[in-house]
């Protein structure tokens, strides 16, 4: 079992909230910048969460390295989910790798695969039984989601990984300064925050033919 410092409180389940509140516009546009912002928080999570979900958090990180270079090189058509498929779609810029860097919409896709298990698998955790394991919820999730998005050697680390994971009230010691009622809201609001994220930018990949982007 993996050994878990839960003094240690790097992750901050707030952090998540209030990037997924603030990534959501009026009109329903996703700022990217405050999308990376959540993702950058929930890479801290996976790297608590034992050193075999590593190589979640060094994946992660390189998407979003990826699309922070992006938007400060070009703040204009990268400023939201929206705009930069819009223009990478117009340009044919969808598949296109310039220099170390693969399309926005490409490494965006990732990022949102990764997102569909991470609202699940929240979701799961606040409304199981208290004395369920998160190892059995995180494979069952898995299997639901990312499984189907990865090559075998990838779906063996990812067993390995959630095989390791501790119970679910240790699990929930590093995800907040917050005592376990406050975080079982917390997780509660950052689901319903979220989904729809998750929702909108999966019709804009529908809607321009490209969720299966190589």
């Amino acid at each position: 079992m993996a050994t878990f410092d839960t003094k240690k409180k790097d992750f901050d389940l707030v952090v998540v909230l209030e990037a997924f509140q603030q990534c959501r516009q009026s009109d329903d546009t996703l700022m990217l910048r405050e999308y990376l912002t959540a993702f950058t928080e929930l890479c801290r999570f996976f790297k608590l969460t034992g050193a075999l979900f590593g190589f979640v958090a060094r994946d992660l990180e390189d998407k979003i390295r990826m699309l922070n270079e992006h938007l400060t090189a070009d703040e204009v058509h990268y400023v939201s989910v929206q705009s930069m498929i819009q223009y990478e779609v117009d340009h044919d810029l969808t598949k296109v790798i310039k220099g170390n860097l693969k399309s926005g919409s490409r490494t965006l896709l990732r990022l949102h695969r990764a997102l569909e298990f991470i609202l699940a698998f929240m979701s799961r955790l606040r409304t199981g039984d208290e004395n369920e394991k998160s190892s059995v919820i995180a494979s069952e999730i898995y299997n639901q989601t990312l499984a189907r998005f990865n090559i075998w050697i990838l779906r063996k680390m990812a067993g390995m990984a959630m095989y390791m994971l501790p119970s679910k009230k240790n699990l929930i010691d590093v995800m907040c300064k917050q005592d376990y009622e406050s975080v079982m809201r917390t997780l509660g609001e950052v689901v319903t925050s979220g989904q729809p994220l998750y929702d909108i930018t999966q019709k804009v990949y529908e809607d321009n033919d490209i969720l299966d982007l190589p």
